[in-house]
Order: C-alpha cells, then structure tokens, then sequence
C-alpha cells in the first residue's frame, strides 16, 4: 500500500506528525489553531493521546518556538474521521490498514515484493525486537497458552527453523510485553507532574 502520511514510532507506539496529518487533510484554517479546537473538543489527553515537542527552539526569526504534535495513530484515525471529508475517510483507512499490517508482520512479511535479501533483513530486525521484548517464562507461557512446542519456540527465536505461526505466537507476546512496558512508563511521567 502505498504511504499516504509518514507513520513513525514514538515511545515503542506508531505515530504520525500532526503537521502531516493536517496538511493531507488540506485543513483550511491554520495548524495551530485546528489541532489546539481538536484537542479540547476530543478531549485528547497529551502524553497518551499525543505529545508536544518544541522545534527549532532558537527561531531564527525571533519569535516563538514551532510547537510538534506526535499523534497517536487512534487518535489520527478520529482526527480524520471527524473532518467528514474523502481525505479524511481516505486518511482512516489508510490508518487502519497500517494498523493491520502491524499486527500481522509475519504475513507481510512474506508476502512483500521485496527481495529475498530485504526479507532476510527484515526477519532479522522482527528476531531482534521480539529478543529485545521477551521476558524470562514468557515462551513457556507462549508453549502453555498456544500449545505450540516450546522446543520449537526456542529454535524459531534463535533463527535456527523458520514458522510463521511460531513466529507470529512470538511477536504478539513481544509486542503484549512493549505495550504494557510503555504504558507503565507513561504513567510514571504523568504521576511525576
């Protein structure tokens, strides 16, 4: 599918910039003024449903500093369907497809017109970020939960067989323990203001 607006990670979560979100919107009224009325009317909540980065701190014009918005992909997804545009249904979509893909990455990542050098990368990249995320007991519990045999678990993790359906169990437990590890983390930033 072809990339309607620049997705991005931001702490472990896909994101897009707000700045791209409204112009593929082709919003009529200024940034600043749409995402701030968006904002206090969707009681979007910053630091879960987006947040404020300063850019360009020293403007080189004198004025004030150009204020970033990194939306959450939930919360770009009701941005566009509240503009009750074909943009915005366009936008929506594309989002929730993106969406799909992500929570499907053994699939595509197979299914994908990319070279088999690009497919090995990328089978390598997934490894390292399920390695990354994956606590002690948690293939037990995968073996337990799933039934799949934890022998089998072990070899697909180091790379030494290859199973979609053994690496799919091991990604979602992965990506399960990084949500959760984030979450927590945004907590502990609100809790310390």
């Amino acid at each position: 599918m072809k990339e309607l607006i620049k997705i991005t990670e931001q702490n472990g979560s896909k994101a897009v910039l707000g700045r791209d979100l409204y112009e593929f919107l082709e919003v009529r009224t200024q940034f600043k003024d749409w995402i701030i009325r968006r904002i206090e009317e969707y009681r979007f909540i910053e630091n879960q449903d987006y947040e404020v980065l300063l850019k360009n701190e020293q403007n080189s014009n004198g004025g004030r500093p150009l204020k970033e918005y990194i939306i959450s992909l939930d919360m770009a997804k009701e941005l566009s369907m509240v503009e009750k545009t074909e943009k915005g249904r366009q936008a929506r979509r594309y989002f929730i497809e993106m969406e799909k893909i992500a929570r499907e990455p053994v699939k595509h990542l197979f299914l994908s017109n990319s070279s088999r050098e690009e497919r090995i990368a990328s089978r390598a990249a997934l490894l390292e970020m399920i390695k990354q995320n994956l606590f002690h007991g948690d293939i037990k519990q995968i073996s337990e939960e799933t039934g799949l045999t934890y022998k089998m678990l072990r070899n697909v993790l180091c790379g030494h067989a290859q199973s979609n359906r053994y690496l799919d169990a091991l990604y979602h437990k992965a990506l399960e323990n990084r949500k959760a590890g984030n979450y927590n983390y945004t907590q502990m930033i609100l809790e310390l203001k």
